[in-house]
């Protein structure tokens, strides 16, 4: 019997026709990938088959393990939610109760669909906590939800949704957000429940590494459409239809840099179609590279050869030709005397709790210790690490956001006040940030072009007329028109609500701009978009990026020099082709291994961050190449090789090249 079946599913919000004919099925212990853009309706089809929607619902078949989804009456579905069908969210913290402890809220699970006794739903869910991999599980259950990381959490939601053992696991976008060794880990979790449960899932994902990784079958949803749907291999690997043809190429690759010069990411050009008037048709039509007059008439998804089915005209798709390099940047050069920024020996410590003699001491968190890192004019430096391992905190030091408790930054050979508010208005002006979430970012009630000339009222004071033509150009600076001038956040998509963050923070003029994980939440088309707009304006404007992310990929592709954080501390620092390459440190080397591929291997090697060492290197406690007392009671040095490559290990570069190239 199929767990589910899906035949000719649409879903509509009074006009806007958000799903149209999709028709999937998922076997038993098989695992479907649903890709595409926000937007093109792959949460929409989860909360469809949940019946979470309040919209207008219709299908020829909607059906779980033969039983009619669309007949059930609310008592019904909830008899079968949690029981045969969970669903994992992607903000867990949305989907864990802050007032309620997290045992209990897995345990209130076991309780209603197992009937399980207080006593036994407990010992139950410890025993799911440990399932899932999460450190002393006793002691986890009894914490709230805002006690834990952003992986515990989502490990949580995982035992949430497995406590039963439901026939069907709905996955929407469960590793976004996360660092690489987490996603690792939770992909690794994935795997172990379909082999230990044989439930089947269904897995969202923008994430095509990641689908690789854990699906059999992968669909592909376009504005509302099913365009292509086939195995893993075909359709990540000989893909017939132009639009997973474009996510593909949308990718960043290291071999589209080449020395200093960045070859640009192949974005696919103009947007969703608004589907309040569904376009006639190919949906695809007005994006597409390959269109030509057959595309008037809609094409059906017709199966190409065994298995692979695509909804195109066209049998044998040429491949896209190469994007061209970014125009030259500004002539700077890395051995100039004064960088643009420099920091040095830069610490910030927190201290949590309060000290009552005899009773408690206050704990103290050294989330940067003695950093020293430079950035010179118009170039890149990334900082990479887990979450946790102080890149975010650097960046507030560097914008005054935190006031370090030592070390100094310097702006172009300036030293700069600790905190923001002490700084001059013209260094303010020079450091601006592009945050992580550009819906936290951009306040609701002003209007695109309010919004982007605050700064240039409040930083050049320019008149009304000079204003709105500064706007206008900003504005088609990063791909949007004046049209939008007018609109407010909400009226946004996800990728244009970060373009005016940009916007706004090159209204200033700056020389530097901190780039907090600008592109994490974003699907990898937009993604490419983004990160074609930051280079194109840095060879413009020449500005110095700080960029921290934890996505590699996209590292390896903008960055000039590359930091690498743990616990505080710069482990390593290079080129990207130093970083990147054997010999790295060995948490370099961890991280690469746990990055999902698109030939679907990952190596993770870690499990979880613990908690800093009280001497030693910080990274002992999780090495696998520890060498031994010397790495528990000795800090490494980092001084660099001959060609700058600062690697903080006690094994001689040499000797970790060796080791690196056993398998």
């Amino acid at each position: 019997m199929t767990t589910l079946e899906i035949d000719g599913l649409s879903v509509a919000y009074g006009a806007v026709r958000a799903v149209r004919d999709v028709s999937i099925s998922i076997a038993p212990g098989e695992a479907y990938g649903l890709i595409g853009e926000s937007g093109s309706g792959k949460t929409t089809v989860a909360y469809a088959v949940m019946r979470h929607l309040q919209a207008d619902i219709t299908a020829r078949r909607l059906a779980l393990r033969g039983e009619d989804l669309l007949a059930m009456d609310d008592r019904a579905l909830a008899r079968i939610r949690g029981r045969h069908v969970a669903m994992v969210y992607q903000d867990p913290m949305s989907a864990l109760n802050p007032m309620l402890r997290v045992g209990e809220q897995v345990a209130e699970v076991l309780r209603r669909h197992r009937k399980l006794s207080a006593a036994a739903a407990w010992a139950r869910c410890v025993t799911l906590f440990e399932q899932v991999h999460l450190p002393d599980p006793a002691r986890i259950a009894r914490r709230y939800p805002h006690q834990l990381s952003g992986g515990q959490q989502q490990r949580v939601v995982i035992a949430m949704a497995i406590a039963c053992e439901p026939d069907l696991l709905i996955m929407d976008e469960p590793t976004t957000g996360l660092d690489v060794t987490t996603e690792a880990v939770i992909l690794e979790l994935i795997r172990e429940l379909r082999a230990s449960m044989g439930a089947s899932v269904l897995f969202i994902s923008h994430n095509l590494a990641v689908v690789a990784n854990v699906c059999d079958r992968v669909g592909v949803l376009y504005a509302g459409k099913l365009v292509e749907q086939g195995t893993t291999q075909q359709v990540l690997h000989a893909p017939r239809h132009p639009y997973t043809i474009g996510l593909l190429a949308a990718i960043p690759r290291p071999e589209l840099r080449v020395g200093s010069a960045h070859t640009r990411l192949r974005a696919i050009p103009g947007a969703l179609p608004d589907l309040r008037q569904v376009p006639p048709g190919c949906i695809f039509r007005d994006r597409c590279a390959y269109a030509f007059d057959a595309c008037a008439v809609a094409p059906t998804l017709t199966e190409a050869e065994s298995g692979h089915a695509s909804a195109c005209h066209l049998r044998d798709i040429p491949p896209l030709p190469p994007e061209p390099a970014v125009a030259a940047r500004m002539a700077t050069a890395d051995t100039q005397v004064t960088p643009r920024l420099a920091v040095s020996g830069l610490s910030k410590w927190f201290r949590e709790g309060v000290s009552i003699p005899f009773v408690a001491r206050a704990r103290t968190t050294r989330a940067v210790t003695e950093v020293t890192l430079d950035i010179p004019a118009g170039k890149t430096l990334a900082v990479v690490g887990e979450s946790g391992s102080g890149k975010s905190t650097l960046a507030r030091c560097v914008a005054g956001l935190l006031t370090p408790g030592h070390g100094r930054v310097l702006l172009d050979g300036r030293p700069l006040a600790n905190a923001v508010n002490h700084r001059r208005r013209a260094d303010q002006q020079a450091i601006q940030f592009i945050f992580q979430n550009p819906e936290s970012a951009l306040n609701p009630h002003h209007t695109v072009a309010e919004i982007i000339a605050r700064p240039l009222r409040l930083y050049a004071r320019t008149d009304g007329t000079t204003t709105r033509a500064r706007v206008a150009e900003l504005l088609d600076a990063v791909k949007l028109g004046e049209r939008h001038a007018g609109r407010y956040p909400r009226e946004l998509s996800g990728g244009e609500k970060q373009r005016v963050c940009i916007a706004r923070a090159f209204a200033a003029s700056p020389s530097l701009v901190i780039c907090d994980e600008p592109t994490s939440a974003l699907d990898i088309s937009v993604q490419a978009a983004i990160l074609n707009e930051l280079v194109d304006l840095q060879a413009r404007y020449g500005t110095s990026y700080l960029f921290i992310s934890h996505d590699l990929a996209v590292v390896q592709h903008v960055a000039d020099r590359v930091a690498v954080m743990y616990q505080g501390r710069v482990v390593e620092y290079g080129t990207p082709d130093q970083v990147f390459a054997s010999p790295n440190h060995p948490y370099t080397e961890a991280l690469l291994a746990a990055v999902p591929r698109l030939d679907g291997t990952s190596r993770p090697r870690l499990d979880g961050p613990g908690a800093a060492p009280e001497s030693g290197c910080v990274f002992h406690p999780r090495c696998l190449r520890k060498l031994g007392e010397v790495c528990e009671t000795t800090l490494p040095s980092d001084a660099p090789d001959d060609t700058a490559h600062v690697l903080a290990c006690h094994i001689p570069q040499r000797d970790l090249r060796d080791l690196q190239r056993t398998p």
